[in-house]
């Protein structure tokens, strides 16, 4: 086990040099996508049908699994995306049958810009929106709208992060599909947008 250990991190080096990431998890399967700059902390489980988009990060003892993840989102620790679950349909829900472990689970898709906060757990299929967030221990079991603030068990609607005008502003820029530098050059625009909003 320790050997194996070594050899995952062994691994891990090459991987990120190559690859320009930082994976320090020996559960993060290097045949997931990541794209450049990604940030995987130790203990966490990245199943290889994840896709993670550029300078996106997962936290300490998270378990990533069937997701496609985009562009600068912050996912904290204990966070569980995509996990198994239990089917109160059936006369048992102990997963001994073979049809109830394997059954496909639908894909989670998160969009770009979106903070999970703190233990959230998403279940199989959701969608959330680029700029949502996500609040500390929120079980998410329907979609979430683009900057909308969710939270609870189950995750209800507790906000927006920005007014409708301003969110379709936010939207049409698509910052996280610009480049770093020129994300860095103009950072005050966006710092400046939602301040300037803030005091109307």
């Amino acid at each position: 086990m320790i050997i194996n250990d070594i050899i995952k991190r062994i691994m891990s080096i090459f991987y990120n040099h190559r690859h320009h990431t930082n994976i320090y998890s020996t559960k993060a399967s290097l045949d997931a996508k990541y794209e450049k700059n990604v940030m995987i902390s130790e203990n966490v489980t990245i199943t290889p049908d994840v896709s993670i988009g550029k300078y996106s990060y997962v936290n300490k003892n998270s378990s990533v699994e069937n997701c496609s993840i985009g562009n600068y989102c912050s996912i904290s620790s204990g966070v569980w995306i995509c996990p198994y679950e239990h089917h109160l349909t059936t006369i048992t829900t102990h997963p001994f049958i073979n049809t109830i472990c394997t059954e496909k689970r639908k894909r989670v898709t998160i969009g770009n810009d979106v903070l999970i906060s703190l233990n959230a757990i998403l279940l199989n299929g959701v969608h959330i929106g680029d700029g949502a967030v996500i609040a500390a221990g929120a079980v998410v079991t329907h979609d979430v709208e683009p900057f909308e603030i969710v939270g609870g068990v189950p995750a209800k609607h507790i906000g927006w992060r920005f007014p409708d005008d301003l969110k379709e502003k936010v939207l049409s820029m698509k910052w996280w599909e610009k480049d770093v530098e020129e994300i860095m050059r103009n950072k005050e625009l966006l710092e400046f947008m939602v301040n300037k909003h803030k005091m109307k």
